[in-house]
């Protein structure tokens, strides 16, 4: 029903204007007249006590006066009219609403929000809004919205979804889709969001045939933790998912206890999860319009790599090409010894024919054109760039050669892009068009080109196996105790004695054998060395007496009023590498797994990843690999290498446990010993944070 309704919304063949004014230069009349200028075909129905007719289209008095099973009524009210319009729209059967008022949540008024909610799970009805800017879809001349670039066109319709939670910043971006040519399957401005969330007309999205590239604006999300099947779904369904994700400068997890809590920020938590899930994320408006016109001109990758061929006019230029080609991963393949000699016929002597390959000022359009359709005929490469400069160029006199050149590159599975020496030196905007039109990226530099192409280029890599289910174990009862956790986990934990008097520990430490690590034991402190809780390498029983006065003088000074449950004592693992594994529930993106280099380096260094929950052995082993510590969990400079096998598998034991036990908030192994390669891997300190207090349980 949900997806019905979401199919309606998006397609309407009714659509009732609540509120709708007879005069087209105001918000509420422009709606009316962009359905009738962009040729809407199915059935209006104006909602207005004051009119009979608006433009000839009969008005209904009231949202209680329309016929049943309209498909969607845009919502034209200020913010007090809006609840009781949409009550009415639900009583009459409307599938879907608009509400474009602001004065909701985003103005401190949560209730007026909230009953919209309510009204929305009672009825049935969905809401996108309020205070947004509301949806055009193109194909059908759907024109539910007040957009303002309305009044000059309208995008052609084309495979790009376009979804942003900001109505302003997806104003400029229908403006950019219709200056540029790229083609729009539909544009939804979300709002607040009271219903209907950004990440449903997502799922909605991967089920349309007329949909390749979902395009989003993000500023937060409800049901965060749906995000990485979601991208998973879409790459299975061959369409791709580009996110604008503002608030990088978001810190949060004020109330974290863990050291995982701590690493946590916001930005650093959704880049992983983007990149484990496939995303193709963005830093800015540019980047996301180039990646839009990318799959609008090319289409969805069919394969993995593919390679670039360059011609520039500067060797400068081809260096800076180079660069960028490495950071998004793009070939640029050598060209065989034929195109090379090719090349050879019109360039001079001292001029190179590697790719990128620079012609300079040797050569005339002709020429230049005789090195373009070489490069484009290599048959390692995919896509040609060709750089032009009004230096050596005449652009009237290239144009008709580069369409041809662009169709001609079609014709055989290939594909032309362009840009400039100089961002200020363009093709004029109906020149560019008309070379869009013939098939061609067109943009302002080459840097832009290659990383457009890059981005969209990543939507063909193979990502690791997903894992998308949980053990067979049984959700524990709620513990109070860290090692229980570890031991339900399977995950190997340091032999421990907890003692509150020395002699104790003494004889315990005997029996173990020296050296040994001594350890405060307290729930109230969690950074046992900031406390002075920790002794390492106590080499007898001198060292290990000396260690427990000290650091019972040490403690009492740091938490006078903690409870010490004691003081704990292990044996001293010497040799392999500490990592620190946590677990932490993300206030968006939810259960979420961290890794990175750990023991008492772990915050100095902030060298970790995380992954999504819940991950796969490769998953988890993909983002051991990625770490900047990597190559010394390999056997860096002749090192023994260690059990990173082992390490992925006892981190994905302790990630399944943690999906299992929901009562755990937070956990925190560190350090987790890596050994040598074939002796596994040992935890060597364990803190477990409950949501809350066991007893409350």
């Amino acid at each position: 029903m949900t997806m019905d309704a979401l199919s309606r919304l998006l397609n309407p063949v009714s659509i009732a204007l609540v509120g709708a004014s007879p005069d087209a230069g105001k918000l509420a009349g422009r709606p009316l007249a962009y359905l009738k200028k962009y040729g809407y075909r199915g059935r209006i129905y104006p909602v207005n006590p004051k009119h009979k007719e608006i433009d000839g289209v009969p008005c209904y008095a009231t949202a209680q006066d329309l016929p049943e099973g309209i498909d969607l009524a845009l919502i034209l009210l200020p913010a007090k009219g809006v609840a009781d319009a949409l009550e009415q729209c639900a009583s009459r059967g409307v599938a879907s609403a608009i509400s474009i008022a602001g004065g909701f949540a985003e103005a401190g008024e949560t209730a007026e929000q909230a009953r919209l909610s309510d009204i929305c799970r009672r009825t049935g009805i969905r809401l996108v809004g309020p205070n947004c800017v509301g949806l055009l879809r193109p194909a059908f001349g759907v024109t539910a919205t007040f957009s303002s670039e309305l009044k000059n066109s309208m995008p052609r319709p084309g495979k790009v979804a376009l979804l942003t939670q900001s109505g302003a910043l997806g104003n400029s971006l229908l403006q950019s889709f219709n200056d540029l040519d790229i083609g729009l399957a539909y544009w939804v401005s979300t709002g607040n969001e009271a219903d209907i969330g950004l990440l449903e007309l997502v799922e909605h999205s991967l089920a349309d045939d007329n949909v390749e590239l979902i395009a989003l604006y993000v500023e937060g999300l409800k049901q965060g933790e749906r995000l990485k099947g979601l991208a998973r779904r879409a790459r299975a369904a061959g369409k791709a998912i580009a996110v604008l994700r503002s608030g990088k400068s978001q810190l949060g997890r004020a109330a974290a206890v863990s050291h995982t809590g701590k690493l946590a920020g916001a930005w650093k938590v959704w880049r992983d999860i983007a990149a484990q899930a496939g995303l193709i994320t963005v830093d800015n408006l540019d980047q996301l319009v180039d990646v839009a016109i990318a799959f609008d001109r090319y289409g969805f990758p069919t394969r993995s790599s593919a390679g670039l061929g360059v011609l520039t006019v500067s060797g400068g230029l081809g260096v800076l090409i180079s660069d960028a080609a490495a950071e998004h991963d793009l070939l640029l393949p050598a060209f065989s010894a034929a195109t090379q000699s090719r090349l050879r016929e019109v360039l001079p002597a001292q001029m190179t024919v590697a790719n990128p390959v620079d012609t300079a000022l040797f050569t005339d359009e002709k020429g230049y054109a005789h090195c373009a359709e070489t490069v484009l005929h290599d048959a390692s490469i995919e896509t040609l760039l060709l750089v032009l400069t009004s230096l050596a160029h005449d652009y009237k006199a290239l144009l008709p050669w580069l369409e041809k050149l662009s169709r001609d590159a079609l014709a055989i599975g290939k594909r032309l892009a362009l840009s400039y020496l100089s961002s200020s030196d363009q093709l004029t905007p109906a020149d560019r068009r008309q070379l869009m039109r013939a098939g061609a990226l067109v943009l302002p530099t080459a840097e832009r080109v290659v990383a457009a192409l890059g981005r969209r280029q990543s939507a063909a890599r193979v990502l690791p196996a997903a894992d998308c289910s949980l053990s067979n174990d049984v959700a524990s009862a709620v513990s109070s105790s860290s090692a229980d956790f570890l031991r339900r986990a399977h995950v190997p934990l340091v032999p421990e004695g907890v003692f509150t008097e020395r002699a104790a520990a003494l004889d315990f430490a005997l029996a173990q054998g020296y050296p040994v690590v001594l350890k405060v034991v307290s729930p109230a402190i969690a950074h046992k060395s900031e406390a002075g809780g920790v002794a390492l390498n106590l080499r007898d029983a001198q060292a290990l007496g000396d260690a427990w006065d000290t650091m019972r003088r040490s403690v009492a000074a740091y938490a006078p009023d903690a409870a010490i449950a004691g003081y704990s004592v292990q044996p001293m693992l010497c040799g392999g590498f500490e990592l620190i594994v946590g677990c932490s529930i993300d206030p968006e993106l939810g259960r979420v797994l961290m890794v990175g280099a750990g023991g008492i380096w772990a915050e100095l260094l902030d060298d970790v990843r995380f992954v999504g929950l819940p991950a796969s052995i490769e998953e988890i082993t993909l983002a051991l690999g990625s770490l900047r510590i990597a190559p010394i969990l390999s056997g860096a400079r002749g090192q023994a290498a260690l059990d990173v096998a082992a390490a992925a598998s006892a981190i994905h034991r302790l990630a399944q446990r943690f999906l299992r036990d929901t009562w755990v908030r937070e956990i925190d192994v560190n350090p987790l010993l890596v050994r040598p390669l074939g002796k596994g891997v040992v935890a060597l300190d364990v803190l477990v944070v409950p949501s809350v207090p066991p007893k409350e349980q």
